[in-house]
């Protein structure tokens, strides 16, 4: 008789910690969900204190570092507060993304062969990662990527549309007549953008507006 009174003592306890563990689950759960989506799923999970037994929880509080949250819910026991419970947990969305497969220096220009895909924890990265081949193939690094780093679009731009000492045509509206001159560009720069260049017959330094064509607009006299 003892050794049944045991085993259904056993049991109930059981049967309340897997209900409390499941309820925390849920709760996590949820809150990655309506925070992250529904790719986001629990890695890992692990209890840190909690009361001995609870029916009812309520989120307070979270912090994050990285995919790694700590969570404080309020525990009740037939609607009586009874105590805290701290979990620490990974949490994890899942994608392959873009990384380098050599160590790539700040202006280099990237081409297909030095990216590979692999699977990483989209929560564990602190950068704008890059899904698809033509987002970074013909790009500059703006900075140094490591091996099997994964690229950062922030850091990722496209060649400039002229480069410094460049030939170039500009030209100049006064009036009926229009005036070209072969100029050289002082810098790099991108369509749309005020550039600098030098007249190349007087060496006179003037501004203008680098059109689509690659001529340069000059604005007044």
């Amino acid at each position: 008789m003892k050794g049944l009174v045991l085993t259904i003592v056993f049991l109930l306890i059981f049967t309340v910690y897997c209900f409390a563990n499941e309820m925390l689950i849920e709760a996590i759960e949820k809150f990655a969900v309506e925070n992250f989506g529904p790719e986001a799923t629990i890695v890992s999970l692990h209890i840190r204190s909690s009361p001995s037994s609870f029916d009812k929880i309520q989120l307070i509080s979270h912090n994050r570092s990285k995919s790694f949250f700590r969570f404080l819910f309020k525990a009740y026991r037939e609607e009586k507060f009874c105590g805290y419970v701290r979990i620490e947990c990974e949490l994890a969305i899942f994608a392959d993304v873009l990384v380098v497969n050599r160590t790539v220096r700040s202006n280099e220009v990237l081409s297909e062969n030095d990216v590979t895909f692999q699977k990483v924890n989209l929560l564990a990265l602190n950068l704008e990662h890059c899904t698809d081949i033509d987002q970074v193939v013909g790009k500059i690094a703006r900075r140094m990527f490591r091996q099997n780093e994964p690229l950062d679009a922030r850091y990722l731009m496209k060649p400039p549309d002229v480069r410094a000492g460049q030939l170039l045509t500009a030209r100049m509206t006064i009036g009926p007549v229009v005036a070209t001159a072969q100029v050289r560009a002082m810098r790099d720069a991108y369509i749309g953008e005020k550039i600098s260049v030098r007249n190349v017959s007087s060496g006179v330094l003037i501004e203008g507006l680098l059109q689509e064509d690659l001529t340069v607009l000059v604005i007044g006299g």
